[in-house]
């Protein structure tokens, strides 16, 4: 049995009611991102399968594409499964782990209708994360272009509740190059990042939870219909302590500078390229609640994450809703409002990062947001020009330290 999941099977004979997860991207199933954020969940107790591309499908959106050749006609990222390999199969060092030559909507289909009745001991996933992307999916325009989202919808429209991660870092690197510790003495991004995702994943299992009378059995994550979409600001990890715990705080996809886009014409080469565009009818605030900053102001406004819930029911406007107020009834506590006194890092207020090996001055303590992304060195403000497509007990943290 792989290690992961022999811990995560410690952590529920321990007590925990673990989900079946499906996780899933746009970004490929090598990346850094995705396996720790799969890392992090597990160790939290949750049967995991990743399900993800062979290679990069960034900005596909919802397009359902299938692959014509039974075989790999290239190398699949980072060189992890070689040409000629069938074009879906098993990670070489984890059964638990899929590609499939496909778009991302196309692999939560292919997991649902073929990977997971045939090869897990489950059919029907609990919950689907996707991400954490490597860019920020901000605004209704990446809403319907980003691949990460589009696999999220096509969960969410399978009737399964789903989640899209999305983060400011935006170079793809390998998860076999994740960092024990960074030359700051803390925790590679991608660990932080995978460790924010599980956190805010299991206090909504959690709330699922208290929401069922008489029981400790985690009920519906989320209702039909319903979505979060979440966009993590630059971690700074790699370079200091300023940004290594955001808050996460209530958000809404419109205002803020949210973008759409616009056609650029090259008159030297002849040729047509795209560019960031902010209209008024992009910034419309027409359903949900109109009080709520945009994402892009959240992130703007320091080292916060923004979360935002969504459906999938377009035709419904917000006052038809049966909930009265989706936010309160389905948002966790750990998700606050951007203006509140005393916000609380997403990993908790006391959440250690410090790295495993090497030293360093930080204390690697996660103090949440401590300046203005605009300000601090590599935190990167949210601009159309940059903007790109533990609930856990001991046991549960004992076993992700010895991930981590």
């Amino acid at each position: 049995m792989k290690t992961v999941s022999f811990l995560a099977g410690l952590v529920l004979a321990a007590g925990t009611h673990g989900l079946n997860v499906l996780i899933t991207n746009d970004d490929g199933f090598g990346t850094a991102n995705i396996r720790a954020m799969y890392h992090a969940m597990s160790a939290l107790g949750h049967n995991c399968y990743i399900v993800a591309s062979s290679s990069n499908q960034s900005g596909q959106g919802s397009r359902l594409i299938f692959t014509n050749n039974a075989k790999l006609t290239s190398d699949s990222e980072f060189g992890i499964v070689k040409s000629g390999a069938p074009s879906i199969g098993q990670d070489p060092n984890d059964d638990h782990i899929w590609y499939y030559n496909g778009s991302p909507a196309t692999q939560v289909l292919v997991a649902l209708d073929y990977v997971l009745p045939k090869h897990a001991n489950f059919s029907v996933p609990d919950l689907v994360m996707a991400g954490p992307n490597y860019g920020l999916n901000v605004g209704p325009f990446l809403y319907g272009m980003s691949g990460t989202l589009g696999a999220t919808q096509t969960a969410i429209e399978r009737g399964i509740p789903a989640i899209a991660f999305a983060g400011s870092y935006g170079t793809q690197t390998a998860y076999y190059d994740i960092q024990s510790s960074t030359s700051a003495g803390l925790q590679d991004p991608a660990t932080i990042t995978g460790r924010l995702a599980a956190t805010l994943a299991q206090a909504f299992i959690d709330k699922s939870t208290s929401t069922q009378p008489n029981t400790t059995t985690p009920g519906r994550v989320l209702p039909l219909g319903y979505g979060v979409s979440v966009n993590i600001p630059l971690i700074s990890s790699f370079k200091d302590s300023s940004c290594v715990n955001p808050p996460f705080v209530r958000a809404r996809m419109t205002g803020g500078g949210a973008y759409t886009s616009k056609a650029v014409y090259n008159s030297a080469s002849g040729l047509f390229g795209s560019a960031n565009y902010a209209d008024a009818g992009t910034n419309m605030c027409i359903n949900g609640d109109c009080s709520l900053p945009g994402e892009i102001e959240v992130l703007n406004s320091g080292c916060k994450s923004s979360v935002v819930l969504f459906t999938i029911d377009y035709d419904a406007p917000y006052g038809v809703s049966s909930l009265a107020d989706p936010y309160a009834a389905l948002l966790p506590d750990i998700v606050q409002l951007n203006n509140a006194t005393n916000l609380v890092g997403g990993l908790g207020a006391n959440a250690s990062v410090q790295g495993t090996t090497g030293t360093s001055s930080s204390t690697g303590t996660a103090t949440g947001s401590k300046a203005s992304a605009s300000t601090k060195s590599g935190a990167g403000r949210v601009t159309l020009e940059t903007a790109s497509s533990l609930a856990a007990f001991a046991l549960g943290v004992a076993v992700m330290a010895t991930l981590f």
